[in-house]
């Protein structure tokens, strides 16, 4: 599915099982409450995508864009979020591991020493 275009879609009941869906467009795509577990999203345009309460463990955000996309509730834990700004990301009650809120913290300009 690399490169595909999904944008403004709406993808309630879809079922994605791993896969490498890198450099795909999901802008403003609806994938709230999915089981997106270890989806490959590498360089993915996902702004303004609505994941909210999605499983996203294991998956690769590597250099995705989720500009004013909507995690809340989210599992995140085990993903790669390295090159990930979470400045306008919607993440309240999302669930992280310790290395990704280090990269969080990072992301707003805390030193972590």
């Amino acid at each position: 599915m690399t490169g595909s275009d999904f944008s403004q879609s709406q993808l309630d009941g879809i079922t994605i099982f791993q896969g490498d869906w890198s450099y795909t467009n999901f802008r403003q795509a609806q994938l709230g409450k999915q089981d997106l577990r270890g989806v490959k999203f590498n360089e993915a345009d996902l702004s303004g995508a609505n994941l909210m309460k999605a499983d996203l463990r294991d998956a690769d955000f590597t250099q995705a864009v989720l500009a004013k996309a909507k995690l809340a509730g989210a599992d995140l834990r085990g993903a790669t979020v390295d090159g990930l700004d979470f400045q306008t990301i919607d993440i309240k009650g999302a669930r992280m591991d310790v290395a990704q809120a280090v990269v969080f913290a990072r992301s707003f300009g805390v030193k972590i020493q």
